[in-house]
């Protein structure tokens, strides 16, 4: 029972731990959003800033919590802090007037909501979702330090697969119209793993997944810089 209670206050303290350095990384990130001017001549520059800023906070996240996949697993941390990093840059980008948060596409589902819709003049909304699944994107440089190249490989894969997953899932949850446009966004929060995203490519077909995403599933993956450029163009 001695050893249960250490062991149980020992996972409590790395927990709050945790906790607090998610909080706090929150906090700073609210801080420089409050700084972004509205002049749209320095907008690019200024979501430049706040990515690299939020890169590297998860960046230092990652690196100085032992075992933090493991305790946030499930819990949805990282998934909160994504949606986090896109509702800042969409209040910076955006007038208020011109996007909606927790947004019911379907009458009938009672239970999903898309995180963000950008309303478009004619009124058609555009379904707007972040995905982070960090565990699979960590696991692709844990193989490259490891000097692993079928590790990595298998990692790039099941990212890849997870990403699918998810187009497929925004594709029939939040693709209706004509109460929404024929394709919607599922937002990258770091600049790293958009890279990855748009250099993957199907081992077997060759097939770039952001050509295949949006080819199958009507879904345009983006990061946070060319969130801003493709918001502009709507």
């Amino acid at each position: 029972d001695e050893k249960d209670n250490d062991l149980q206050n020992q996972f409590s303290d790395l927990k709050n731990s945790v906790n607090t350095s998610i909080t706090s990384m929150s906090s700073s990130f609210n801080n420089l959003s409050k700084d972004v001017t509205r002049d749209m001549t320095q907008t690019l520059t200024s979501v430049k800033e706040k990515v690299s800023a939020f890169n590297t906070q998860v960046e230092n996240l990652n690196k100085s919590q032992e075992g933090i996949n493991k305790i946030l697993a499930g819990v949805k941390k990282y998934g909160t802090l994504a949606e986090f990093s896109l509702g800042s840059l969409l209040k910076d980008l955006l007038p208020a007037s011109q996007y909606i948060s927790n947004v019911k596409m379907k009458p009938e589902d009672t239970s999903e909501n898309v995180e963000f819709a950008i309303k478009l003049q004619d009124g058609v909304l555009v379904s707007v979702d972040s995905h982070f699944p960090v565990e699979k994107f960590k696991a692709i440089d844990d193989a490259y330090q490891a000097d692993d190249k079928k590790a990595a490989a298998d990692a790039r894969t099941k990212l890849a697969r997870a990403f699918r997953d998810k187009a497929k899932s925004v594709n029939e949850k939040y693709i209706v119209p004509p109460k929404t446009t024929d394709f919607a966004i599922v937002y990258a929060p770091t600049e790293s793993l958009f890279s990855e995203l748009t250099s993957y490519q199907d081992p077997s077909t060759k097939e770039l997944l952001t050509q295949e995403l949006m080819k199958k599933y009507k879904i345009v993956i983006l990061g946070p810089n060319t969130l801003s450029a493709y918001l502009q163009s709507l």
